[in-house]
Formats: C-alpha cells, structure tokens, sequence
C-alpha cells in the first residue's frame, strides 16, 4: 500500500515538474522575442570606427577604418569612410575609437593668387555680364583681346581680362571684369549701356601691344564739325557767279570760238530708182 502511494506521489511530481518546466519555457521564449523587437525597433547610428592604431600625422587610409552600427548617437563623428580617407589625424587615435572631427586635420583649399586679379595703377575694374553661349571659347585670362561695340561706336585694342566669374546659380551667364583705363570710364560705361552688345576679337600674339581706347562716335562727328559750311571761297575761280550768268550771257563760251566749225550743208537730189527714193548731197 505504501509502493503504491509513493508511485503515485512520484507520479504527481513529475507531472508538476513538466507543468513547471513548460511554463517557464514559455516565459522565456516571450521574453526573448519582446527584446528581440525592442532591439529592432531601437535606432541604428552608422560610425566610422579605427580598425587599426593611427598616430599623430599619418595619413588615414582605407585599411585603417570600417563602418560600425550602434543604438548610440555620437555628436561630431564622421559616417562614410571617404570623409576621412587621404586626410591626416591630430592626435594618436586607438583602435575601436569611432573618429569625430576633433581627431582630424580639417581640409584646407589653397587657393593660388590669380595673376593680374587687381588693375594696374590707372586703371579701374569693370564688370561686363555676357551670355556663356555668347563667349567665344578662346577667351582666358593670359591674354590681351580687341573689343569692339557691336553698334561701332568704340573699341579697345589689347584689353586685359581680370577674371572670369560665374555670377548665377544655372550658369548661364558669365561676368568678365575688365581693366578700363582710369580716364575712358565715363564712356565706356556710356556704351556699355547703349550698345547691343560687345564682340571679342582675338589677337596674334606678335600683334600684342599698348592699351588703346578708341571713341569711333566722336571722331566721327569732329569730322563733320571740321567740314564747316560751304563758302564762296569753296567755289572753283574757274567758274563765274551764277548771278553773272544770268545777267551776262556773253561769259557763257560760243561754239565758234573753241575751234570747232559747224559743217555747211550743200544741195540735196532725190534719186528714184524703181520703188525706193534715196537723197544725195552735193558741195557747191
């Protein structure tokens, strides 16, 4: 009686053990599935992490970085690994150090001095906005070119171009600035606004020479101004006045005394042969 109690009691705590088992099983499970979504719902940052020791001036190349995910944002790190590729660290950096700006050498663009960026003494810059699609393509800045006014009405030989802009976000002008003497300002600003636009001609190195400003309007109308009116004293001597021709008709040269004598007519006979009719002239 007492085998068959102990049966059943090992029975019953074998049962409870299982029961036990299962449940705690199943806690378990849930619990690693609600942190496995916790996990995939949390934020992931990218780095670039040091994956070998960099010292104090090296040049950081590809083999020395990786790109590694953490649920924790760093302020200042660097993303992609070409951000920091080619360029210099600061300060020794260890390995598994994710890189932020402060460990390295920020880039600096030198820009070279553009020869002849400033006018020379007498000179004055003056912008000049032209179409890009207007530009001939062998305008540079180590030239000299003639520009002429389309209109004529100025031109300046071997003009110095200081630079070359691109003035609009599209790019579909540009913005020349010009050396302009001092002196010829005034006018070329005056054509400038007036004329229909401006055409560069290319020189020959050898044709090269001295700054020229050339005001074609203005030697044109002194031209007219240095004709004046037409006097008497314009009038060939050879010619009498018009009013003594009309009152004097004996200045006006007869036809006998330049030599020339009219040839006197003589008798005419009419011959009739058959239907025709022909004059014949005789002398006396």
């Amino acid at each position: 009686m007492s085998l068959m109690n102990n049966r059943k009691s090992l029975i019953a705590a074998t049962v409870a053990a299982l029961f036990v088992l299962i449940i705690f099983g199943s806690i378990t499970f849930n619990g690693n599935g609600k942190i496995d979504a916790a996990r995939e719902k949390t934020p992931q940052f990218q780095y670039v992490i040091t994956k070998n020791a960099i010292k104090k001036n090296d040049v950081i190349k590809e083999e020395d970085v990786e790109i590694k995910m953490s649920p924790v944002e760093i302020g200042g790190t660097y993303k992609a690994t070409g951000e920091v590729v080619g360029r210099k660290a600061k300060i020794d950096i260890e390995v598994g150090k994710p890189l932020v700006k402060a460990f390295v050498q920020e880039i600096k663009i030198k820009e070279e001095p553009k020869e002849g960026i400033k006018p020379q003494e007498g000179f004055r810059a003056i912008p000049v906005l032209i179409k890009k699609s207007s530009l001939p393509p062998y305008i540079s800045l180590d030239d000299r070119f003639d520009l002429a006014t389309k209109d004529n009405s100025m031109i300046i030989e071997n003009l110095k171009i200081l630079n070359i802009l691109d003035p609009t976000r599209d790019d579909a002008n540009k913005m020349l600035i010009l050396e302009i003497k001092s002196e010829d300002v005034p006018t070329f600003i005056k054509y400038q606004v007036a004329t229909k636009g401006f055409v560069f001609l290319q020189k020959n190195k050898e044709d090269i020479g001295k700054y020229r400003f050339i005001d074609i309007k203005k030697q044109e109308i002194e031209k007219i101004k240095n004709y004046g009116p037409i006097t008497e004293g314009d009038i060939p001597s050879s010619l009498p006045p018009i009013e003594s021709i009309k009152d004097n008709y004996n200045q006006i040269p007869d036809i006998q005394s330049t030599g020339f004598v009219a040839p006197k007519k003589g008798k005419q006979v009419e011959v009739i042969v058959g239907s025709s009719k022909t004059k014949m002239e005789f002398d006396d």
